[in-house]
C-alpha cells in the first residue's frame, strides 16, 4: 500500500520536497506557493484538489479536474515529461483543507508518476466548450474546436483573456471518474510520517548517497587507525 500525509503543513512539506529534489528553476516553487495558497481559500471544491509534480527542472501545480481533459494544457503538462522526456518526476496528488494561521493545512498522497499518466490516458474526457474571463471582465462561453481563433478574435474588443475554463462532453462521466479515482487512491494508501518519507528522500538523492558514500570511507579509514592505536 502507499502512504498518505495527513493534516501537514502542505507548502513547507513541499518546499522541502523541492529542495531534495528540483536542482534548477527552484523560483518555480514561488508560484506554486502563490497558486495553492489561493486555490486554498476559494469556495470551489475543486480547486482544492491539486496535482503537483517536483522535477530536476521546475515544478507544477495543476487543477487535478483539468488534468482529466483531453487536449487540456493541465493534461499536455501532465502527460509530457512521462511522453516526452525521461526527466525523474515526483508526482503528488494534493487536498487542500484550509488556512490555520497563515499555513495552508491538508493532505498529500505521493503518486507513480508514470503509471498515473498512463491510466489519464485511458479516462479523459473530450472537451466541449471552452469559458474565457477577459481582461474588461467580459465571460463569454465558445466552442472548444475553434476556440483559440475566437478568443483570439474576442480579444481584441475585451482585452486579453486571463483565464480559461474548460467543460467536458459530459459533466457527469468526469464526475464519476474524479469520484472513482480520488476514492480509490485514499482506500489504497495508510497514513505515513512526512519526516520518514523526506528522510528517505534524501538518502536516495545522489548528494544523499555521496554522502553516505564518504561517512562509510571515512569510518573505514578511521576504524583501521583505532586498531593501530590499541596495538601500541
Amino acid at each position: 500500500m502507499g502512504k498518505r500525509f495527513e493534516d501537514v503543513d502542505i507548502l513547507d512539506a513541499l518546499g522541502r520536497i523541492v529542495e531534495v529534489n528540483t536542482l534548477h528553476y527552484k523560483d518555480d516553487f514561488d508560484l506554486d506557493r502563490e497558486l495553492i495558497s489561493r486555490m486554498a481559500a476559494s469556495g470551489n471544491p475543486e480547486d482544492r484538489k491539486l496535482l503537483w509534480m517536483s522535477r530536476t527542472c521546475g515544478t507544477y501545480t495543476l487543477r487535478e479536474r483539468e488534468v482529466y481533459l483531453q487536449g487540456s494544457y493541465e493534461n499536455n503538462v501532465w502527460r509530457f515529461y512521462h511522453e516526452q522526456t525521461k526527466d525523474p518526476v515526483l508526482a503528488y496528488a494534493l487536498t487542500l483543507k484550509g488556512v490555520e494561521d497563515g499555513k495552508v493545512t491538508g493532505d498529500i498522497c505521493p503518486l507513480d508518476y508514470a503509471a498515473h499518466v498512463e491510466r489519464v490516458k485511458l479516462l479523459t474526457c473530450p472537451i466541449e466548450k471552452v469559458t474565457a474571463a477577459f481582461e474588461d471582465g467580459t465571460v463569454l462561453t465558445v466552442p472548444y474546436e475553434n476556440h483559440r481563433q475566437l478568443i483570439q478574435g474576442l480579444a481584441a474588443e475585451h482585452g486579453k483573456a486571463v483565464s480559461l475554463s474548460y467543460e467536458p462532453e459530459s459533466g457527469r462521466e468526469l464526475a464519476v471518474i474524479l469520484e472513482r479515482e480520488r476514492f480509490k487512491r485514499s482506500y489504497h494508501s495508510v497514513p505515513g510520517d512526512m519526516e520518514e518519507y523526506i528522510a528517505g528522500l534524501q538518502k536516495g538523492t545522489m548528494r544523499g548517497k555521496l554522502k553516505e558514500t564518504q561517512t562509510a570511507a571515512a569510518s573505514a579509514h578511521k576504524t583501521p587507525s583505532l586498531k593501530k592505536e590499541a596495538e601500541r
